[in-house]
């Protein structure tokens, strides 16, 4: 074998890695040769063996069974008397058979091959329809934090039960870098820590129950305080939504960003910005928005007197996916002129109109595109996110506004769920339009102002939200 004078890194893993194959051979001939079995007795042919080890002084029988695909365990009987080997062999052996019977391992797997097994046992729960991708997916961001928790315990037997005593401190100091995260600088709430240990124990008890894991884990969920806790995806300001609204009508039109680099297609930031009111108008989740497809929307017409002049309200119809957080529920909202807008946008951009069963929010990809295989789906929530942090920088560079709390995609819905309620439109009927229960509008929207506005300043407010693109309109 010729040896390269200069070697690369990677010629020198292959190297090494050939290295280790050839000693392992030798090791495996040597084995072979030396005869390390004394004194067999096959007890079931060759599927399963008693013998003493020719390396070993102390004289102990062992067992050897067989376990299929060329793969055998070996286990000491602890004993030298042949008589009680024998017996001990077939017991074990019967133990060992009843085990892999009922799905269990024979071979103990690592603490990280037991994780990779646990995730593909919950992608199987998609595929059966007992959970939703997106919880899966949730799961998965929890399971990289277990990895690096347990990353120093080879087996899981090795894991002792204290093993998350110190969790949140480490999970807010040394695994959580505030300059990675430059719109999230906070560390994990306590809402976030308690999901993550809540999925830490869903890996356990699967563990528990094929027998790779049987302690009792400790785990220290933190008390929630929901009076004292910090507002996740707050709803929005009246002034800051205005803001945003005001501003996406010159955003959709640059041509360059805030840093100077030119922009090389706008088209998705229009659909950004009707995806956005599309959400602050429906209450919708992001998720539940990038499902639609436009055979789940009805647009119907209304006119409405407005200033002595009469306009067209467009109410739409829209039936949520099934596959999403509350399954399949209809949502009456004043959302329709922005699906309208973005059916004439994507006419225009592709010269024919979107059929029923393409997505509304759809990758039609561009000529810049080098990720043609994503042409056709929906759009990513990632995606999207990115030209909301990208907004929100922009919006502070050009127009110095900055917002004192920390907004998301999701306060669009929190800032629904407040202006109808504010509106007078009673909370049971916004839980069945959002998807959600009247304890959780209770906890989350305590502190709503429910009919307790002026009806002279209602109005005010209300021209204010129809000039900035939330329609106040009635649904009746």
């Amino acid at each position: 074998m010729d040896l390269p004078v200069n070697a690369s890194p990677e010629q020198i893993k292959v190297l090494e890695e050939y290295l280790r194959q050839q000693k392992k051979s030798d090791a495996a001939k040597e084995y072979g040769s030396k005869n390390h079995y004394q004194d067999k007795k096959e007890l079931m042919g060759k599927k399963l063996i008693i013998f003493k080890h020719s390396q070993k002084k102390s004289g102990v029988w062992y067992m050897r069974f067989y376990v299929g695909d060329r793969k055998y365990k070996i286990l000491s009987l602890r004993t030298t008397e042949e008589s009680v080997a024998i017996s001990a062999a077939l017991e074990k052996w019967r133990n060992l058979q009843n085990q892999m019977d009922l799905g269990g391992e024979v071979f103990v797997p690592t603490t990280q091959e037991s994780i990779d097994q646990y995730l593909t046992y919950l992608d199987s729960l998609v595929e059966i329809g007992q959970m939703q991708k997106k919880t899966v997916q949730a799961k998965r961001t929890s399971i990289k934090k277990l990895r690096l928790a347990l990353e120093s315990y080879h087996k899981p037997t090795d894991i002792p039960s204290n093993v998350f005593d110190d969790y949140v401190i480490w999970r807010r100091t040394k695994n959580w870098d505030k300059t990675k995260h430059k719109r999230n600088p906070n560390p994990p709430s306590d809402l976030t820590v308690n999901k993550e240990l809540n999925d830490f124990k869903g890996f356990f008890d699967w563990a528990n129950k094929k027998r790779l894991f049987a302690k009792e884990v400790q785990y220290p969920f933190l008390k929630i305080d929901w009076n004292k806790s910090i507002e996740k995806n707050p709803a929005f300001e009246i002034d800051d939504w205005l803001n945003i609204v005001y501003y996406l009508r010159t955003w959709i039109k640059k041509d360059k960003n805030s840093k100077g680099n030119e922009r090389k297609n706008l088209f998705y930031r229009k659909v950004f910005a009707e995806f956005f009111k599309v959400l602050g108008n429906s209450g919708l989740r992001p998720h539940e928005a990038l499902k639609l497809k436009w055979g789940d929307i009805q647009l119907k017409s209304k006119l409405e007197v407005y200033k002595n002049e009469k306009r067209e309200r467009i109410i739409a119809h829209i039936n949520v996916s099934p596959e999403t957080k509350t399954g399949r529920r209809l949502v009456i909202c004043p959302a329709g002129i922005y699906f309208k807008r973005l059916r004439d946008l994507y006419r225009h951009e592709e010269s024919k109109s979107p059929s029923r069963d393409q997505f509304i929010f759809r990758n039609i990809g561009t000529i810049h595109s080098r990720a043609d295989q994503f042409v056709g789906n929906a759009l990513s929530d990632s995606f999207l996110r990115r030209l909301w942090y990208e907004l929100v920088e922009e919006i502070e560079f050009d127009k110095g506004v900055v917002f004192n709390h920390d907004y998301t995609l999701y306060s669009c819905r929190s800032f629904f769920i407040n202006q109808r309620l504010e509106m007078g439109v009673p909370p049971a009927l916004v839980a069945e339009l959002v998807g959600h229960s009247i304890k959780t509008m209770e906890r989350h929207y305590k502190n709503i102002r429910l009919k307790n506005l002026e009806p002279e300043l209602v109005q005010v407010v209300r021209r204010k939200l129809d000039d900035g693109d939330f329609q106040t309109f009635d649904l009746d």
